[in-house]
């Protein structure tokens, strides 16, 4: 009995320690992933690693879309909605609580940098990144879904899962796929997930009802787009979507099928 519980200090030392540590293997991991996938797009380590830093500072800062808090819809979006077929329901234009509408700062922002970035000095075709971003809009915008008080919900794997796809499909060169897939996976996100969906009737009123919890009461709802930072479904979209590509394309390039990266933004 002695023996085990000499053998049982240890151990739990240990099982304490790695307890502790699991948080930064995590984060180390995170962060090693989220660099080389912004190593893959064209970016060297240096500036992969800014990259990185700048969105986690990023997280905690909220630019505002509008001046002042928002009651309702504009008249003339009520009159355009109107003018589209099918008629929406009659109960349009819903009221909801009042709400303000911000974009994070390293959430969206700075992945919408990031895209323009590799389109400009990447030589990325503009028409297949476009055509890859209403692919990833579309399917993405049919398939998120307005929840009260949280957000615009969307399974984790379909944008990634899309993005990679047309990224590989798409690209004129295998080792531009990475780079396609990321522009794609972030601006179809935006779009389809975010700015498709808010700018549709009803959906303001479904993410911010006016029955709102009472502790909400006199103070304004503030709906983010790209509010959870680095784990935000634009950011991890991107990360995601080039790793996968990626994934592809070293296994064909490992097979001699291809040539080795072909941009390098310094």
């Amino acid at each position: 009995m002695k023996l085990f519980e000499w053998l049982a200090i240890p151990i739990t030392l240990a099982l304490l320690l790695l307890a502790l540590a699991a948080p930064l293997i995590v984060v180390y991991l995170f962060l090693r992933l989220t660099a080389e996938a912004f190593y893959q797009v064209g970016f060297s380590y240096w500036h992969a690693l800014l990259m990185v830093f700048g969105s986690f500072v990023g997280s905690s800062v909220n630019i505002p879309l509008h001046a002042g808090i928002i009651t309702s819809y504009p008249p003339i979006f009520i009159e355009a909605a109107g003018l589209l077929s099918p008629p929406f329901d009659l109960s349009f234009p819903a009221p909801f609580h009042p709400i303000v509408l911000v974009v994070n700062l390293g959430g969206c922002i700075i992945p919408i940098v990031v895209s323009l970035a590799i389109l400009v000095r990447c030589g990325v075709s503009t028409k297949r990144a476009i055509l890859g971003t209403l692919i990833v809009a579309a399917i993405t915008y049919r398939m998120a879904m307005p929840v009260a008080n949280l957000g615009i919900l969307l399974p984790v794997y379909v944008a990634p899962t899309l993005a990679a796809f047309c990224g590989l499909l798409l690209a004129r060169r295998l080792q531009a796929a990475p780079a396609l897939a990321y522009i794609s996976g972030t601006m179809g996100t935006l779009l389809g997930a975010d700015i498709f969906n808010l700018l549709t009737p009803g959906v303001l009123a479904e993410l911010a009802p006016p029955a709102t919890s009472a502790e909400m009461a006199g103070r304004p709802l503030v709906l983010s787009i790209g509010g959870a930072g680095v784990f935000d479904g634009i950011f991890l979209t991107g990360i995601i979507a080039v790793l996968l590509a990626s994934f592809v394309v070293h296994y064909f390039h490992r097979s001699g099928k291809i040539g080795s990266k072909s941009c390098i933004v310094r």
